[in-house]
């Protein structure tokens, strides 16, 4: 492009120095031969200049149509980058609003897990919570085990007693059938025997005797 432009100054200029020469070549005649050969020599000078001229005028002429074909390439150019300029902006303006779109999901993922993390320290305090409550509860099932154990060695003790207390009870009831039969024995002897007279006149009557009888047995059957 540089050299084209040069070469189209230096034409311009070669055309403004042949113009001025043909300025300077032209001036008043007085009619002589002397100024008319120099008249016609200057008009050949005048036409070579013009030929000259012309042929720069071609050449112009040639360089201008070589230089239309670049310039048509770089219209061309031009368009397919302002096609493509066009396409990437679309591209730009799908990724802003893509970026947009992100930015949303983006916040609304944040806010998602700053609900989820509240909702989990929730759970974990719930789960402390429960932990104390479990503990607590398990404090007082043992608490209560030691207590039943208590309660259970408390009545097994008590059974045994009652038991000692049944067989004691048997074996009193046993002493007082026994002691009951002894008395019973005691009046039919004493009923049989003719000394009863003096037992009565002694101041001893039957049931006296019969309570001493029954006291005695009682004392034979403890030893």
């Amino acid at each position: 492009m540089r050299t084209f432009w040069e070469q189209v100054a230096a034409l311009v200029e070669q055309g403004d120095r042949q113009l001025g020469v043909r300025e300077l070549g032209s001036g008043p005649s007085d009619g002589g031969p002397p100024q008319v050969g120099a008249r016609n020599a200057a008009l050949k000078a005048q036409c070579e200049d013009i030929g000259r001229s012309l042929d720069h005028l071609e050449r112009l002429k040639g360089l201008f149509h070589s230089f239309l074909s670049p310039v048509s390439e770089l219209m061309l150019e031009f368009e397919a980058c302002r096609g493509r300029l066009e396409e990437t902006t679309a591209r730009l303006a799908a990724l802003e609003e893509a970026h947009r779109d992100l930015a949303a999901r983006h916040s609304a993922a944040l806010e998602d897990r700053d609900q989820r993390a509240a909702a989990l320290d929730g759970a974990r305090l719930d789960l402390g919570n429960c932990r104390n409550a479990s503990q607590a509860l398990q404090r007082l099932v043992e608490s209560l085990s030691r207590e039943s154990a208590s309660r259970a060695a408390e009545i097994e003790r008590l059974g045994a007693e009652l038991a000692d207390e049944g067989r004691t009870r048997a074996a009193s009831e046993a002493a007082l059938g026994a002691a009951t039969a002894r008395c019973a024995e005691l009046e039919a002897r004493l009923a049989a025997r003719p000394d009863l007279a003096r037992a009565s006149a002694s101041g001893v009557g039957p049931r006296e005797g019969r309570d001493a009888s029954i006291e005695a047995g009682e004392r034979r059957a403890a030893v």
